[in-house]
């Protein structure tokens, strides 16, 4: 079982969800202050090397509560932590179960892994509500049941000025740079279509591609399978670079909605190679 309010095991990395870290407008920046100063205080004993697989999330959990090489990771002190433990499905699969109680924050791990075209992704996940007027186009209603945030590796000469000021936040407050790109896996609300990009209200480097919507399949496990060359190359225009990170997220701080969802292992195939095994 993960204590979010013991675990000291926090990744010194993000990928700048809603408004972690600099990963925001410079107009915004006043009220990310909490979590500027939340980012800054990460130990960097909890510093962890790359891995070049996903790690599983129904292997057994470390002395942390936490499957091995993933680490926790904070939106702000200020608020509420999602509780992510692992539990098991109606056959006996381990999976985690984020208990969201108008609250905010992750679990994650480093990797180190190129993308080839027609590289899957590979999840399974099981919403039982979605936060309530949640609107992730908004920053005010930026909430989701359900995310899964891939972090790339890229040329930093194609960013603008804006995000070159958002990754020099960044550096400034944690001693790390935002990732050159970040594309989530999201469950939307009605209002959006299947398939959808949406760009995230704080900065263009973050991109959503919704997957599931609306409260149809509510309660219900889904397994989906994503061409994540594809997926990014529109979201933004390009072929990725490196893999560098994962991290799920369950969050209703903004809405200040309470519910419950799950993740199955996640598994990532790139050029026909498995690079994790997932549970059976």
């Amino acid at each position: 079982m993960v204590d979010q309010n013991r675990n000291k095991h926090y990744a010194w990395w993000q990928f700048g969800l809603m408004c972690i870290g600099a990963a925001v407008t410079i107009s915004s920046l006043g009220g990310c202050a909490s979590q500027n100063d939340s980012m800054a205080h990460v130990s960097a004993s909890t510093i962890s090397s790359h891995h070049e697989e996903i790690a599983p999330l129904s292997a057994a959990v470390d002395s942390e509560g936490l499957p091995p090489h993933w680490e926790t990771y904070l939106v702000t002190r200020n608020k509420r932590l999602t509780h992510y433990e692992q539990a098991t499905d109606s056959e006996g699969i381990a999976v985690i179960r984020a208990t969201v109680d108008e609250s905010a924050s992750g679990i994650a791990q480093k990797l180190d892994i190129p993308v080839y075209p027609g590289a899957k992704l590979t999840w399974r996940w099981r919403a039982d509500a979605i936060p309530v007027n949640a609107d992730i186009r908004t920053k005010r209603y930026d909430d989701a049941p359900l995310r899964i945030a891939l972090a790339f590796d890229g040329d930093p000469g194609k960013l603008s000025m804006q995000d070159h000021m958002h990754r020099e936040l960044a550096r400034m407050v944690s001693g790390r740079e935002l990732p050159f790109a970040t594309l989530m896996y999201t469950w939307g609300d009605d209002k959006l279509a299947v398939n959808d990009v949406v760009p995230n209200p704080y900065t263009a480097r973050i991109r959503s591609v919704v997957v599931e919507r609306g409260t149809r399949n509510l309660g219900n496990w889904l397994t989906y399978s994503r061409d994540i060359a594809k997926d990014y190359e529109k979201a933004f225009g390009e072929p990725p670079g490196r893999l560098i990170g994962i991290a799920i997220m369950s969050d209703g701080d903004n809405t200040r909605s309470k519910f419950t969802a799950w993740y199955g292992d996640i598994h990532l195939d790139t050029d026909g190679i498995p690079t994790t095994t997932a549970a059976k």
